[in-house]
């Protein structure tokens, strides 16, 4: 009889197993969709059978991604690490499936998304930039390719998954770059090393006392006269893009944030849209070393 029950129950679990994948799967497509008519109608342009590839794809990699796992572990308060990551914020892993997430989302086209976020940063040859919460390093890599070689390029992220994928993308682009397993309020760098500290589509996954504590490290790390760019998703007005609707840890108030900045020695130069999928900025530099 406890033989019986447990089969039965086996089956019972597999019946779930496979009406949550289906479910998943059509989930899947129907956001591939969306997201074709959305942001792909230069593919439905190229013809019906390459919108209905690409939305294949698309589909398959995002059930890949649910499926194996591509996890926001919530750190702050807890998590599946216990006491000693308390505090950091959410943690992305999977850093393969974060790859193929985002090459999806952006139409194979990363690189140009990052780019745009780059030229907000106005770098210059010769500077040092450090990058936070870098992820796998295509952004700190695109910065490398315009700082040049006299330049320094650091990238930090509290997932060690994230660092040991972007160590070898560097290596593979033949540029030298510097990367490190740290967190946003405690950077493992000594005082007044960067020119400019960048943060994208990274404050959304730290809580309120952890976003005051990071920067207070990035004024910390910055040069006299050093600049702080941070990037992420503002509040969705009524017209706004359906993705961070659908990304539950978006919409931060950047007049906050230039009010955070005010109160740990920046002055906010400029703020505005990115000019995509509601993403806002703000630019500001350290007060310190100015006359008073």
């Amino acid at each position: 009889m406890h033989s019986s029950d447990h089969h039965a129950g086996n089956r019972a679990h597999s019946r779930k197993g496979i009406i949550v994948l289906v479910l998943f799967a059509k989930l899947a497509l129907v956001a591939g969709l969306v997201v074709l008519a959305n942001l792909g109608m230069g593919y439905v342009e190229a013809g019906a059978w390459t919108a209905v590839i690409h939305g294949l794809v698309l589909a398959v990699v995002v059930v890949a991604v649910l499926w194996g796992g591509l996890r926001h572990k919530g750190l702050v308060g807890g998590g599946a690490h216990g006491a000693a990551q308390k505090g950091i914020g959410i943690v992305l892993h999977r850093a393969l499936g974060y790859d193929l997430l985002v090459r999806a989302l952006t139409f194979g086209r990363e690189g140009r998304f990052r780019e745009l976020m780059l030229r907000l940063a106005k770098l210059q040859p010769s500077e040092a930039v450090l990058d936070v919460a870098c992820g796998t390093g295509t952004l700190a890599i695109a910065a490398k390719r315009q700082v040049g070689a006299d330049g320094r390029v650091a990238g930090v992220d509290a997932s060690a998954e994230m660092i040991e994928r972007a160590r070898p993308k560097a290596g593979r682009a033949g540029l030298d770059l510097d990367f490190f397993n740290g967190t946003a309020q405690a950077l493992p760098f000594g005082d007044a090393q960067f020119d400019i500290v960048i943060g994208t589509l990274m404050l959304h996954h730290l809580s309120k006392p952890v976003r005051s504590e990071f920067v207070r490290e990035a004024e910390r790390v910055l040069k006299p006269g050093g600049r702080l760019l941070l990037i992420d998703f503002g509040r969705p007005g009524r017209r706004s893009s359906w993705l961070p609707r659908l990304h539950r840890h978006g919409h931060i108030d950047m007049h906050a944030i230039a009010a955070l900045l005010g109160e740990c020695g920046f002055k906010v130069d400029d703020t505005g849209a990115v000019g995509t999928k509601n993403l806002n900025y703000i630019r500001a530099t350290t007060s310190k070393g100015r006359p008073a």
